[in-house]
């Protein structure tokens, strides 16, 4: 049950809510995307039953204003292990911190890392730019799954979907 809010919080490192920072002297900005939707791909899948899963995360973010960029696609892969159906709908599990990668239309990146903690189907994100563009910046988000390839329990769950239900702040 750990592992999979464990899981279903890595998925949350796809999309921050919505406090902006002041950014250390010399770094840029930061960015606002109002626009947050992407996947979460889970290898072999979860049932009932604890397994092992790796879990591949792609998300857009778009309509974004601040320091130039206008989009990105952010990527991460994330081991969970034990991961079970149970922890879907397990409030208040914090897990994390997990790392990942945006990729800017002005062709620059972002490290970030990411802590999550779940409601049901919703999870809370919170982190910070590890390299890259905003480094030392804040991420705060919210975001919402679906279940969009399998049940969890009478199927095994081998997609989500993730959709922000607030913007993406940097």
């Amino acid at each position: 049950m750990r592992s999979f809010v464990r899981f279903m919080m890595a998925i949350a490192l796809l999309a921050p809510v919505g406090v902006l920072t002041a950014a250390p002297a010399g770094a840029a900005a930061g960015t606002v995307c109002a626009k947050q939707n992407g996947t979460a791909t889970i290898s072999p899948g979860i049932t009932p039953r604890a397994a092992n899963v790796a879990i591949s995360v792609k998300e857009t973010l778009s309509a974004c204003k601040g320091d130039g960029v206008t989009s990105g696609t952010e990527v991460a892969s994330i081991a969970s292990k034990a991961a079970t159906c149970n922890g879907l709908v397990r409030q208040g599990a914090k897990t994390g911190p997990f790392t990942g990668k945006i990729t800017w239309t002005n062709k620059k990146t972002s490290t970030i890392s990411l802590t999550t903690v779940s409601s049901g189907l919703n999870a809370t994100v919170t982190g910070s730019v590890t390299a890259g563009l905003f480094a030392g910046q804040k991420i705060t988000t919210a975001i919402q799954y679906s279940l969009s390839q399998g049940t969890c329990n009478t199927t095994p769950l081998t997609a989500l979907g993730i959709k922000g239900t607030k913007p993406f702040v940097i």
